[in-house]
């Protein structure tokens, strides 16, 4: 552009101030070859770290990074126990929870034994009562009265017709008794 501009050209200078700039911006990235400053504005300016400086940070840069993996590495160990713990856990707790310890009472409250054996004795002897007098009142009753005689006839049938009341205790004996008393009826022999 100098060879076909002057040097007051509007676009000789701008092209130079850009040169000028680009050098200036070479400069601030490769820096100078000291130790690398130390504060706030220095590097609020910079963007970046300049290129003579980097071999300098190699060091700090390694110690940083190895630290950051072992701390990786012991973040996810712990972590893994962690859960490995927390499923030990879900395992160990029981399925019951015992709220309230069990205390033995001094003394019973419910049910009422002694009530309930007073009244079972009391029942006992009214019923052992009332059948020995309804024995009583049964042998005294002639055997020819009509309601002894339909009582008889009605207890027989019944017990004829319930298999599992016999006598004895088998039901073939019942069978046999019915069926002697049907055959002693068809030869006209008085039942027995």
């Amino acid at each position: 552009m100098k060879q076909i501009y002057t040097e007051n050209n509007v676009r000789v200078r701008a092209i130079q101030a850009r040169v000028t700039e680009l050098h200036h911006q070479l400069e601030k990235l490769s820096g100078t070859a000291g130790p690398p400053p130390s504060g706030d504005a220095t590097n609020a300016t910079t963007l970046y770290t300049p290129l003579r400086q980097l071999p300098i940070l190699g060091v700090p840069y390694a110690d940083l990074f190895r630290e950051l993996k072992v701390d990786e590495a012991v973040y996810e160990t712990l972590t893994k126990e962690y859960e490995i713990a927390k499923v030990q856990e879900a395992k160990e707790i029981p399925t019951v929870k015992v709220l309230d310890a069990a205390q033995v009472p001094e003394r019973k409250s419910y049910p009422p034994r002694l009530l309930i054996m007073i009244l079972g004795m009391l029942s006992a002897m009214g019923l052992a009562i009332a059948w020995t007098i309804g024995e009583a009142h049964w042998h005294a009753t002639p055997s020819d009265n009509p309601g002894k005689q339909l009582a008889q006839e009605v207890f027989h049938t019944v017990r004829a017709r319930i298999p599992w009341a016999s006598s004895n205790g088998s039901s073939a004996s019942t069978a046999l008794t019915s069926r002697e008393e049907s055959s002693g009826k068809r030869n006209g022999q008085p039942r027995g």
